[in-house]
């Protein structure tokens, strides 16, 4: 029979406590078994002597138990032999019983005694209190049943109504070490922890000493190396309380103020902060404590009187044990990094500029021939940036439109005409109508303009605006419906930048005078526009210069400069 059902861990200590109380039940069992041999002599005198034997027959095993139990491994014969001992006595009272009358007897109250008395001393769990409690009123059922003669019907009815109370006896204990079981483990886990937590402050108490001079050793060490760590930083980091004093700043921050860490302590960090830049500083401290962080804010430090210094700000709020807002700001110095950005733009604007400069002359080079002054390339590249910027607001074609799809266009559409370089003179410039073989070598300026850029473009690596510049030079004059030259190309098979540059080039051809026209007004040309739709022009390319029409008449006015976005 197992000592219990508890957890291995407390198996020693439950075994303990089980041989104990078997001793003690033992022992008590022992004499008050002997004194009920009182109630025997008062009660039932002829039966004295038989059930004298009976007892000390009990008593006599049960003295064999406890000098067993006395001796080493007692623990492990304790749970078997207290069981043996509760049904011996439990067969020794049915005996008596079967003598006094079997199931009529009132004797079976000595075994209601010896569960009440001897099970709750035990540290049995429910379970077994029950399997127990149930063991016994079989042996006393069995015992009384054989040794009796057949019951009457009076006898029938004492015994369910004492099998009821036996039952209840049984449950009732059962309930009852079922909870004290319990009781017993928590005490039992309690005194574990506790004996755990006494032997770790036992071991915690004999290796204090060493172990804050190890921890001593220790802070040390880590903060000689937060310190070096912190003053070899090439940034300013600084700790600025809630009031933005300057609690502790690193030795290059120091140096970046023009002045020593010493010197710097104790004063507010706006007052080292460009007077134009202080507000700003004031509001990124504010969202740094509310948002706990701040990255790659810019912003200008005063570094001497006469000297500026840019900076990239980064922070967030710093915990420390007194409390309040307290923030570690970390500055880089970004001085020769904006520096060399603005050097940069200025170069890359220069270069805009003096190739905008030149493609501009280059195409006023053909443009003068036919008598132009060269604002009709300005307004052409006005109109092309209207148009393309209208027609980037469609979905279908926002992705091709971008914004450096759109500078190159707008660079290099003057190129457009390029080509009448190579027409002759008697052709370029004959104010009447031209004849079949005129016209074929007017259109060649097409071919002729593509095949330029084509060179320019493999002496240049492949520029992306000379490459938008050959497909304008060659497609800018075919055709939506496919009766255009120089390849008859129709709808979508046109590039974009001509059909964009090609509704341009119309319209400031339109509204502008020449030797064999005079010019016709917006509403003129606007009706002519619309006219050709779908058969000279791209319907969306149309529809783009209806809805930026007021801007098309400021650029025919000068009012609208080249660069501008319409």
């Amino acid at each position: 029979m197992a000592v219990h059902s508890a957890p291995a861990d407390f198996a020693g200590e439950i075994g303990d406590l089980f041989l104990q109380r078997t001793r003690l039940c033992l022992w008590t069992g022992t004499v008050f078994f002997l004194l009920f041999a009182l109630l025997d002599f008062l009660s039932c005198r002829p039966l004295f002597g038989l059930f004298l034997s009976y007892r000390l027959a009990f008593v006599a095993v049960i003295l064999l138990f406890l000098l067993r139990l006395g001796r080493p491994g007692g623990v492990r014969y304790a749970p078997p032999l207290m069981w043996a001992a509760m049904l011996l006595g439990t067969l020794t009272i049915a005996l008596m019983a079967v003598a006094l009358g079997g199931f009529a007897s009132g004797y079976y109250v000595g075994i209601l005694l010896m569960i009440a008395g001897g099970v709750p001393a035990l540290p049995l769990t429910g379970r077994q209190a029950l399997v127990l409690g149930a063991l016994m009123f079989l042996v006393y059922l069995l015992t009384v049943s054989l040794g009796s003669p057949v019951p009457a019907a009076a006898d029938l009815a004492r015994l369910a109504g004492n099998s009821f109370f036996f039952a209840m006896i049984v449950l009732v204990t059962a309930v009852q070490r079922r909870e004290d079981h319990r009781t017993l483990l928590c005490e039992l886990r309690a005194k574990g922890r506790l004996r755990q937590m006494r032997a770790e402050l036992r071991d915690y108490r004999d290796n204090l000493e060493t172990l804050t001079e190890r921890r001593i050793a220790q802070l040390a060490e880590a903060d000689l190396r937060f310190r070096d760590l912190y003053h070899t930083i090439h940034d300013l980091v600084a700790l600025i309380d809630p009031d933005g004093v300057i609690r502790m700043i690193n030795r290059h921050g120091g140096e970046l103020l023009g002045r020593s860490p010493a010197a710097v302590e104790g004063r507010p960090f706006t007052d080292y902060v460009a007077p134009a830049d202080r507000d700003f500083f004031t509001e990124v401290l504010q969202r740094l404590r509310r948002d706990g962080t701040v990255l790659g804010v810019q912003l200008r430090l005063q570094s001497g009187p006469e000297r500026t210094v840019d900076v990239e700000l980064s922070g967030g709020r710093a915990d420390l044990p007194g409390g309040g807002d307290h923030c570690q700001l970390t500055l880089r110095d970004i001085t020769a990094t904006k520096e060399m950005e603005r050097q940069t733009l200025a170069a890359r604007q220069l270069i805009d500029s003096s190739r905008q400069v030149a493609i501009l002359g280059l195409a006023r080079l053909a443009e003068c021939r036919d008598g132009d002054t060269g604002a009709h390339l300005l307004r052409i590249r006005a109109y092309t940036r209207i148009l393309a910027e209208a027609l980037r607001e469609l979905p279908e074609l926002a992705a091709e439109l971008t914004a450096d799809y759109i500078e190159d266009l707008c660079l290099c559409c003057v190129l457009h005409d390029i080509g009448k370089v190579g027409v002759p003179d008697t052709v370029l410039l004959k104010p009447d109508q031209l004849d079949a073989a005129e016209r074929a070598a007017m259109q060649r300026h097409c071919d002729l303009g593509s095949l330029a850029l084509s060179s320019a473009e493999r002496d240049a690596q492949s520029l992306s605006f000379l490459r938008l510049g050959q497909e304008i030079a060659r497609y800018h004059h075919e055709r939506w419906d496919g009766d255009g030259y120089p390849c008859g190309l129709a709808g979508t098979a046109i590039p974009l930048a001509a059909r964009i540059v090609a509704l341009a080039d119309v319209y400031d051809a339109l509204t502008s005078s020449r030797p064999y026209k005079p010019a016709f007004s917006h509403e003129q040309a606007r009706r002519i526009i619309v006219f050709e739709s779908g058969r000279r022009f791209d319907p969306a390319v149309v529809n783009a210069f209806l809805s930026r029409e007021e801007a098309f008449m400021a650029a025919r006015a000068g009012q609208l400069s080249v660069g501008s976005h319409a």
